[in-house]
């Protein structure tokens, strides 16, 4: 099939994985959740935002002569990045949500990071390290654009109906759900060329599985901290690890 063909099963293959539906999001959306529950997710969830915009960063190094590539990539960290305004960073909108929430510096930096949580950031240091930088490209494209306006439509309805928090709070969940289009439409662009045969179709796909995989881990790790008990899927997952 052509890279066109590829990338419309693959957005097919990505909206129906189970990290979209996992029962953290579909529990957590209801706003089934106490105080100390979103100041634990709050204050965990940032350990992934400020470190978000590294994987583009070492993605963009690894992109060889592609200059093509590069832009595309660059445009993206721009936005990441507030448009070089310190204060519109993703990690400043983040810091101004957890703000909201009455969460300091000092609290959100002193708990140790979920094991969880861990295993998603290593993971995404690998795929947007590998020499393959097909990999990479799935993982940051397939698997981050297009899951993340719905699952943000979900923490941010959750967010509002456990805490009552204004809009400008959730600034950083809220922005994503058109920005992340327009990104999606950038990065299958660049992916395009690198997915014209079986082959790259194949590694751009394994990326892609291998970020949404982690993402359920992930989310089976704020399952347990904010819950107190496994997520349903969990000991499926550990059981056959994929």
């Amino acid at each position: 099939m052509d890279s066109g063909e590829f990338l419309g099963r693959l957005k097919r293959e990505v909206i129906g994985h189970p990290a979209l539906v996992h029962p953290f999001l579909e529990r957590f959306g209801e706003g089934d959740v106490s105080e100390e529950g979103v100041r634990t997710f709050a204050i965990q969830y940032y350990r992934h935002v400020r470190v978000s915009r590294l994987y583009l960063a070492a993605l963009i190094s690894n992109c060889g002569r592609d200059e093509g590539l590069q832009l595309a990539l660059a445009e993206v960290l721009f936005d990441e990045y507030g448009h070089l305004n310190p204060d519109e960073t993703h990690p400043a909108l983040y810091r101004r949500f957890l703000r909201a929430l009455d969460v300091s510096k000092e609290e959100w930096e002193a708990p140790s990071t979920l094991p969880e949580v861990e295993l998603y950031i290593s993971r995404h240091r690998d795929l947007t390290r590998h020499p393959d930088v097909r990999l990479g490209l799935g993982a940051l494209g397939p698997a981050s654009e297009w899951p993340v306006p719905p699952i943000y439509v979900k923490l941010s309805e959750g967010l509002k109906k456990a805490t009552g928090l204004p809009g400008e709070a959730l600034e950083i969940f809220t922005s994503h759900v058109t920005m992340d289009v327009t990104h999606a439409r950038i990065m299958m662009d660049a992916i395009a060329p690198y997915a014209e045969d079986e082959g790259g179709q194949r590694k751009v796909r394994e990326g892609t599985m291998a970020s949404l995989d982690a993402r359920s881990v992930m989310l089976d790790g704020f399952y347990r901290a904010v819950y107190g008990e496994p997520a349903p899927l969990a000991a499926v997952r550990a059981a056959h690890p994929s």
